[in-house]
């Protein structure tokens, strides 16, 4: 049986009884979040509820740069809005050495690292041997590719689908993929 992660609650309480909203939230959504999200005790409960079978909670990042800071954003967005916390996923991303250095905005985002060769991006982020296997190693539930690199190969969800364990690709099926044309192989 799959442990359930719980998912504490990140609003606090004034000392009057007073919800204090982060800086980002309206008190309409504050409203609504009331009604729905404080619900759910855990991604386990909140996926079964919505008829899931697989319950995302660590996706690993294979992107960089903008591509990598607005899934991490709108994911947070969207766990805090659904479930009343910020962080109920996990945000592994690879990272070059450059982007380390830079201390690139993703790189602060991220709940963990993991060092990938820099150089072209056949090295790295296009590489879907080494998404797999880092997706294998770190224990993600997700990878995420977002666009260009290795997010329009078709082998990245053919070989995360016959992965050792369970690792959902979140993006095209390899088979629409396919059926595109595959644009990174052909240029």
């Amino acid at each position: 049986m799959e442990q359930e992660k719980k998912v504490p609650s990140k609003l606090s309480k004034a000392g009057d009884g007073q919800v204090m909203l982060p800086s980002t939230m309206s008190a309409s959504s504050l409203e609504a979040m009331e009604n729905v999200s404080m619900q759910w005790e855990s991604l386990a409960a909140y996926c079964r509820h919505h008829g899931g079978s697989h319950v995302i909670s660590r996706i690993l990042i294979a992107n960089n740069g903008i591509a990598a800071v607005k899934c991490i954003r709108s994911l947070r967005r969207w766990t805090y809005a659904e479930l009343g916390v910020e962080h109920a996923i996990t945000f592994v991303c690879m990272a070059t050495p450059d982007d380390i250095q830079a201390n690139a905005e993703f790189v602060q985002l991220a709940d963990e690292i993991v060092q990938v060769p820099g150089g072209p991006n056949s090295n790295n982020y296009a590489n879907v041997d080494l998404v797999v296997d880092l997706a294998e190693r770190k224990g993600v539930d997700a990878v995420w590719a977002g666009w260009g690199h290795a997010s329009e190969n078709p082998q990245l969800p053919l070989r995360l689908s016959k992965a050792r364990r369970k690792i959902a690709f979140l993006g095209p099926g390899s088979k629409a993929m396919h059926d595109l044309g595959d644009k990174v192989g052909s240029s």
